[in-house]
């Protein structure tokens, strides 16, 4: 009988054992199925960046093209103009009444901003194509910034307050491009008769730098905020503020290229702070 008894409980455990067993070959055969599903899917993404990679081979290869027609097929037939013009008024401006010579002095106008145009878009496209990283002090940096705004920050008496920074690897030129636009548009979009006062911060972030520069100027409508960072992009009128529209276009251009991102934090009449990030990047030797 206790034979019979231990058969009994061997036969139980055994069959707990084969439930066990066919159970864990059932949750084996489910990873396996999961892994062929996710060799598939890394298979379908290595493809899809192969994809992305080759558009945007072609995309560069379009901005080099761009870049041709900018500096020479757009420019040429605009100096054709300029140069008839000046020739037109040199010879004919003893004959011209005040209305002709208003016209004449509209169309030199016109004539330079569409250089200006031409020339921000051939550096608009000339962004991103750095490829020498370099291991920079940011204060330094920073310093060289302000001291190149020299005149502009003595005649708008502003205040600026620069905090500690971190050393990183950057493509040091447009980076500098970067402050120089964000404290440029600070002194230069100021509220009247207010000293203008910027302060510039750093923080370091899980994979990087976050960057701040703040103002006390006239500040941003969050309608705005998106806006503001597309080409050509012109919240006031150039008779009440100089520019072309592409400043923050370019930072955006260049921010990308260090894999960070850049936004703004504002209020109408509160001023204005613009954030950015740049990745930890690695030089490759």
């Amino acid at each position: 009988a206790f034979q019979n008894e231990e058969k009994e409980k061997r036969a139980a455990e055994l069959s707990v054992a084969n439930i066990e067993l066919a159970y864990q070959n059932e949750e084996k055969e489910n990873r396996a199925a999961e892994l062929v599903i996710a060799n598939k899917e890394l298979v379908f993404q290595n493809e899809e960046k192969e994809k992305r990679a080759t558009e945007l081979v072609i995309a560069n290869k379009g901005l080099e093209q761009f870049s041709y027609i900018a500096s020479h097929d757009l420019q040429e037939p605009l100096r054709t103009v300029s140069n008839y013009m000046n020739v037109f008024e040199e010879d004919y401006i003893e004959v011209l009444d005040d209305t002709a010579r208003k016209y004449l002095k509209s169309v030199g106008s016109a004539i330079k901003r569409m250089n200006l145009l031409i020339k921000s878009l051939l550096d608009f496209s000339r962004l991103g194509h750095s490829t020498n990283l370099a291991f920079v002090d940011c204060r330094n940096l920073i310093d060289v910034v302000i001291s190149d705004l020299e005149i502009m920050i003595k005649t708008s008496n502003a205040v600026i307050e620069v905090f500690e920074m971190p050393h990183l690897n950057v493509y040091e030129i447009e980076i500098r491009q970067v402050f120089q636009n964000l404290i440029t548009n600070a002194i230069k979009f100021r509220k009247e008769n207010i000293q203008p006062k910027i302060k510039i911060y750093s923080e370091k972030i899980n994979d990087g730098w976050k960057f701040s520069v703040c103002d006390n100027g006239i500040g941003i409508n969050s309608i705005y905020f998106e806006r503001i960072f597309d080409i050509f992009q012109r919240l006031h009128t150039s008779e009440k503020y100089e520019g072309n529209g592409i400043g923050l276009s370019n930072c955006k251009k260049i921010i990308e290229s260090h894999q960070g991102k850049i936004w703004v934090e504002s209020n109408a009449q509160q001023g204005s702070t613009f954030n950015f990030t740049i990745s930890n990047l690695t030089i490759t030797i």
